[in-house]
């Protein structure tokens, strides 16, 4: 090792290992990366890590060339292992000591560890280990994370040799910078699990607001993400070209659980609304008609009392008045049944609009005598609203939500890999000839991301199970109005016959 040449192989060896290391953040690519790396530099036939888990080791990663040549793959299953004496492993893990064993056939049975494990493997694989390094993985607290052990480093003929002091001394040196990469990918994960969990949970709280909405989140994500992985199989057609990246999905799926946060700025009443007018309120209007009913029949009575006064009074005059209260109560009934019946969404005709607009002009006094019209302006624009329970300036607070959702995101400080999520998500209304909200955006300006969410949230809200204000369309029905939605050039067209011919709704 005294040659220059050699020294700056070296070095440069070991630089190229360290950045493999830092740049890799998946805990499962990582620990093979370890593995493969200190094989290669120490050239050992075999390597594996073992990871500690609570109280014990998982075995994670073997590989070996001889296997692989032999088999094709590693024989290799995930399993748990004690810390404890019984394994080289566990005996490292256990006291922190580094064994560097030149000839394993050499070792008898007065160790203070149990070979017999490593034997009856290489008995199965009919595999001959001679040489072993087994280092404990210190992070840079000083513990002991796991153990990386290698199996029979070999000479330029491919002979076992004993590993030499100064590749036990690097090998030492990488496990405990190969420690701090694992336990940083650990961290980072724990901080990507935290992250969705509270990105999940917020969307699942957002929905839980309102009865009719739960679920919606969850349904809409799963069958954007469907989409998804059909645009990423596809082979032929328009999508053939395309392919989201794990990178990319991810950031999908964010931004579809988060396409409807901002409906915590909705009011409640608004997103819970069942019909036109609540219950309380048309519970008030029952009572004005009650009123009104009591006020003809006091008139009745008036009038009878009169025609006895006057002496005037006459069977048939007192039959006349009774028949003209009784039409009038029956007019009275029929009104309210007529407010209760376009209380409710649906369609209704001009005269029955012309009816209710006649009956709102009808009054009744209060306990104090003072005149009032039997409905409120504001009770007349609710019952009269032709599609829905919404009146304009509720559908323009339902729609607000997206303005919301964009206020919401952009306030979040998301990661390079996450930052399109608030776009993402606050443009899943718009549509793709300028008709949609709130932006008004047409098609050259909508993400493509977007597209893929706005399909999967129009068959979602026509087919869901829970909203109050109408059935759930069967599926014929809810694909034939994205394809005519399509046709109108609101919707991707592409998208939407990838999501009928790929079965996408089955996601849910």
């Amino acid at each position: 090792m005294d040659d220059s040449s050699d020294l700056r192989s070296l070095v440069k060896r070991l630089n190229s290992i360290g950045v493999a290391l830092s740049s890799e953040h998946s805990l499962g690519r990582l620990l093979e990366t370890i593995v493969s790396e200190l094989r290669s530099f120490t050239r050992s036939d075999g390597g594996s890590i073992y990871i500690k888990k609570d109280d014990k080791l998982s075995f994670e990663v073997a590989q070996n060339d001889t296997l692989e040549k032999r088999f094709g793959v590693v024989p290799f299953k995930s399993s748990l292992i004690p810390i404890d004496t019984r394994s080289i492993a566990g005996y490292v893990a256990l006291t922190g000591n580094l064994i560097n064993i030149p000839d394993l056939n050499a070792v008898g049975d007065d160790t203070p560890y149990s070979l017999s494990t490593m034997r009856e493997f290489d008995r199965k694989m009919n595999l001959k280990t001679v040489s072993m390094l087994a280092v404990p993985m210190r992070n840079h607290k000083d513990e002991i994370i796991g153990v990386v052990q290698l199996m029979n480093s070999l000479d330029d003929d491919g002979h076992p040799v004993p590993y030499d002091s100064w590749m036990v001394e690097i090998v030492s040196s990488l496990a405990s910078q190969a420690a701090v990469a694992i336990c940083n990918s650990i961290l980072i994960s724990d901080i990507k699990r935290l992250f969705e969990s509270l990105v999940t949970y917020s969307a699942q709280a957002i929905d839980a607001r309102s009865p009719h909405t739960a679920g919606h989140s969850l349904r809409v994500s799963k069958l954007v993400m469907r989409q998804a992985e059909a645009i990423n199989r596809a082979t032929e057609g328009p999508f053939r070209d395309v392919y989201l990246s794990n990178e990319e999905m991810n950031e999908l799926r964010m931004a579809a659980w988060l396409h409807d946060i901002g409906k915590i700025g909705v009011r409640e009443y608004v997103l819970d609304k069942v019909n036109k007018l609540s219950d309380d309120r048309i519970a008030l209007i029952a009572s004005r008609f009650d009123l009104m009913r009591s006020e003809a029949v006091g008139k009745a009575a008036e009038r009878k009392l009169a025609l006895l006064v006057g002496g005037t009074y006459s069977a048939e005059k007192a039959a006349e008045i009774d028949r003209e209260t009784a039409a009038e109560t029956e007019r009275i009934t029929e009104d309210l049944a007529l407010v209760i019946k376009l209380n409710r969404p649906g369609p209704f005709g001009p005269d029955e609009a012309e009816r209710l607009t006649a009956a709102a002009a009808r009054t009744y006094r209060d306990g104090e005598g003072i005149e009032h019209p039997c409905l409120d302006p504001d009770d007349l624009e609710h019952l009269l609203v032709a599609r829905g329970n919404l009146t304009d300036s509720e559908r323009g607070e339902i729609q607000s939500h997206v303005r919301h959702t964009l206020n919401i995101l952009e306030k979040i400080p998301f990661t390079q890999e996450l930052i399109n999520i608030p776009r993402f998500a606050a443009t899943h209304h718009e549509m793709l000839d300028g008709s949609g909200y709130p932006g008004n955006l047409r098609a050259e300006d909508i993400p493509f991301q977007s597209r893929i969410i706005a399909v999967a949230d129009i068959y979602e809200a026509l087919t869901a199970k829970d909203r109050p204000y109408k059935p759930p369309l069967p599926h014929e029905t809810a694909v034939a109005i994205l394809r005519e939605e399509a046709k109108k050039g609101k919707l991707d067209g592409d998208l939407v016959e990838l999501f009928i011919n790929g079965n996408v709704h089955e996601s849910i």
